[in-house]
């Protein structure tokens, strides 16, 4: 039996204005083309299958289309909703199993985790979405504390009602603590950490979502993996490869195979420096399926500056994303517009210039936990 993993669509994703809907139905068409020939039984999305709780009309019409499309194929579909989903919204797509008995949406965290089990022949999967932190904690807990040890618990109870399958499947979105971020993770918001290492023994594999990079996660039990998200996000998963996983059920055991996905538009950072002429830097992007960040640098009062923006947007066209003034201050390089700051990156190049090294993986993880806990409390104030 051969399953397929995907996670982190973001259908209605924008960048700097750009929709990406068209980077997600390349990638998707890939996916069922995937499914297709490799005869899929189950295809696992591990939630953010849209960008905003909200989602625009077109992004719905996309997905709707994509499972009905895969409904036409001897398969079934399971979708968790994430941190970006609704789970109301998400309670309402569950309504796809009533016209194809193909689709299984699971919207929310169930109070009997036996509600949140789907079986199909000799494999049991553990649904657990997203579960949001202001749900499962309360007011006067150590929400931290109690965040992580409530979701390891239920996880912890699916895996005993799988136990008894011949191949148990978690699928869930969260982060886990020694997970490698991509970077645009942190754009949109921190998520309470759970130690991998406390992941349930059992599973013949676990499905994860929430984090854009593909990875197994060495310190979890078993094979852990985010599958990441099947386009590249924004420009800090630029030159990132993107996979979906396919998991081989047979004699007892899990075999993944990456199954590598290629890109309807690349992400590509390009730097203008005073004496860099736009022409030659930009001329081989223009027969390339990219989209472009460029930073330009100008002396303050450059008279020529307008018109040298104006040549950029002209070289470049649509395949142009953000173009963003650095001024050229006494040798000093300023940025004129920060947007979308990782303060990870940001503090790992500080550590690194002070102390001529890099910090240590405990220490990131630290910070990252911390900074998760002001992001909640932020949230609840």
């Amino acid at each position: 039996m051969k399953l397929l993993h995907i996670a982190d669509l973001h259908a209605g994703k924008k960048l700097y204005g750009k929709s990406r809907n068209e980077d997600l139905e390349y990638a998707l068409e890939q996916v069922l083309n995937v499914c297709r020939e490799e005869k899929v039984s189950v295809l696992l999305i591990a939630g953010d299958v849209f960008d905003k709780r909200n989602p625009d009309h077109e992004s719905q019409a996309l997905m709707l289309d994509f499972f009905a499309r895969a409904s036409t194929l001897n398969m079934h579909t399971v979708v968790i909703s994430g941190n970006h989903d609704s789970y109301e919204l998400m309670k309402a797509y569950s309504s796809l199993k009533r016209l194809s008995g193909k689709v299984h949406v699971f919207d929310r965290p169930t109070k009997d985790p036996r509600d949140s089990i789907f079986e199909y022949e000799s494999v049991k999967i553990a649904c657990l979405p997203y579960p949001d932190e202001r749900v499962i904690t309360h007011f006067h807990e150590d929400t931290q504390r109690s965040y992580a040890e409530k979701v390891v618990a239920y996880m912890k109870a699916l895996a005993k009602h799988t136990e008894d399958a011949r191949y148990s499947i978690l699928i869930t979105h969260l982060m886990l603590s020694n997970a490698q971020l991509a970077g645009s993770e942190v754009m949109y918001g921190f998520s309470y950490f759970v130690p991998a290492e406390s992941l349930p023994e059992t599973f013949s594999y676990i499905a994860l979502g929430h984090v854009h990079k593909y990875q197994r996660i060495e310190k979890a039990p078993g094979k852990t993996y985010y599958c990441g998200s099947p386009y590249q996000i924004d420009f800090s998963e630029k030159e990132t490869d993107k996979f979906a996983n396919l998991i081989i059920l047979e004699e007892g055991l899990a075999r993944v195979e990456p199954v590598r996905l290629e890109l309807k538009r690349s992400l590509v950072e390009v730097s203008l420096g005073l004496e860099d002429r736009s022409e030659v830097v930009l001329e081989p992007l223009r027969h390339r399926n990219v989209l472009v960040k460029v930073s330009l640098m100008l002396k303050m009062g450059d008279p020529y500056g307008q018109l040298k923006k104006e040549r950029v947007a002209e070289l470049l066209g649509e395949k142009l994303a953000r173009l963003e003034v650095v001024p050229y201050v006494e040798g000093q390089v300023k940025q004129e517009q920060e947007e979308g700051i990782d303060l990870l990156k940001l503090y790992e190049r500080f550590y690194t210039e002070k102390y001529g090294s890099k910090p240590s993986q405990e220490l990131m993880d630290k910070l990252t936990n911390l900074m998760g806990r002001v992001s909640h409390e932020t949230s609840q104030a």
